[in-house]
């Protein structure tokens, strides 16, 4: 037996130093936030074959956080700690008989914060530094995405380790949210950190219930588009915009007004029966600081086809008669802003005139026979000026 011993301690030695080396602990380490808002730990597998599982602590005296069993399982998600609030973490390997590694020094995640004054427009964000990073780190990237043209997550700013890690900017017009996040880039660019995700929305002081149209209605008889909007009497703060698109154009505001009676009704004018088809139109509103800028579905009208243009002016009158004693232009397709009817005796001085398409010349008993001349100015639907003149030749 002696023998047999004598044989196997130079084979055991070997062995019995290897068990009281120390256990190699994992090189990387980094704790992140998730987009679920959870706190993870990632670390690098333990190169040591003796390793049997994972050891975390919390806080700075270390206290048990949570034991994983396996060499391979490196990612923990802390569920029940705030990524709002600081955490700090260590991390150590253990053995089949849970003889301990050295414990990684402290990392924990980064905290972002923001905000931004009612009524205004600019953001101030800050985040806490990324504490042991192996290796230290190389920079800070704060990320956003703006509501609610933004899908993606787009930087914004980037310092390196010695900051500053504040940065304040002006929201832009269009956006009402933000989302913000910052990621810490390790100088061994494998190991990233991501901050929590805070969003901040422009402040208000009050919005309209609600911003709608009720009705377009075309009416080519007069060539206009009536807009039917109701309004909320309740809200004082803010201005309603109307705006126009024709036939796919951008959009262009075409009347501003505020909340003072139940509904609003907007007469458009500006129609081009001959060139324009389609005219939609859209409402919007700001809040009480003139943000935050709402908007309704849009409603449109097909303007239907111009009529004809066309005219028939009478040749002659009889005085004093009831069914035959009006000289009335008659005309087709007018666009109704300029109208002119003049009518003038041989020796030239004026007799009649109007600017009324439905007043004609009634000359009475005592209006001489003969022939008078008249002069029409008027503007049709195709929005040509058209002049006509002639004589009308008054009978008794």
């Amino acid at each position: 037996m002696r023998r047999l011993l004598l044989i196997l301690l130079p084979l055991l030695a070997p062995l019995t130093a290897a068990a009281q080396a120390p256990l190699r602990l994992c090189e990387r380490w980094v704790a992140t936030v998730d987009d679920s808002q959870h706190i993870v730990l990632r670390w690098s597998p333990s190169p040591d074959e003796r390793a049997a599982g994972y050891n975390i602590c919390t806080g700075d005296t270390c206290r048990p956080y949570a034991v994983i069993h396996g060499r391979y399982d490196t990612t923990l998600t802390c569920r029940d700690h705030s990524a709002t609030e600081r955490h700090l973490y260590r991390l150590h390997v253990f053995d089949s008989l849970y003889n301990p590694s050295a414990l990684t020094p402290h990392f924990g995640n980064i905290v972002v914060s923001a905000d931004i004054p009612r009524c205004d427009t600019t953001v101030s964000v800050s985040w806490t530094p990324y504490t042991g990073m192996p290796g230290g780190v190389e920079h800070y990237s704060l990320t956003a995405r703006m509501e609610p043209q933004q899908d993606a997550f787009a930087e914004l700013y980037t310092t390196d380790s010695a900051g500053p890690l504040a940065y304040s900017f002006v929201m832009p017009e269009w956006a009402t949210r933000v989302h913000l996040r910052v990621q810490a880039v390790g100088k061994d660019r494998r190991l990233v950190s991501t901050s929590n995700t805070v969003s901040v929305e422009r402040g208000t002081v009050d919005s309209a219930a609600w911003v709608r149209i009720d009705s377009v209605r075309a009416d080519s008889l007069h060539s206009l588009v009536l807009v039917h909007m109701p309004v909320d009497t309740a809200f004082h703060g803010g201005r309603y915009t109307l705006w126009r698109s024709i036939d796919g154009s951008p959009w262009n505001p075409i009347a501003s007004f505020s909340p003072h009676t139940p509904a609003y009704t907007y007469t458009d004018r500006d129609l081009q029966p001959f060139r324009d088809s389609l005219h939609c139109y859209q409402l919007s509103v700001v809040d009480g600081c003139g943000l935050n800028p709402r908007y309704s579905a849009a409603r449109c009208a097909v303007l239907p086809e111009p009529p004809p243009v066309q005219w028939w002016l009478p040749n002659a009158v009889v005085a004093g008669d009831d069914a035959n004693g009006t000289f009335l232009p008659i005309l087709s397709g007018l666009n109704g802003d300029l109208y002119e009817l003049s009518v003038y005796d041989r020796s030239g001085l004026l007799v009649f005139r109007t600017t009324d398409p439905a007043q004609g010349w009634r000359p009475d008993a005592d209006t001489p026979q003969g022939a008078y001349a008249y002069t029409l100015r008027a503007r049709y639907i195709d929005n040509r000026v058209r002049t006509h003149t002639g004589t009308v030749t008054v009978i008794k």
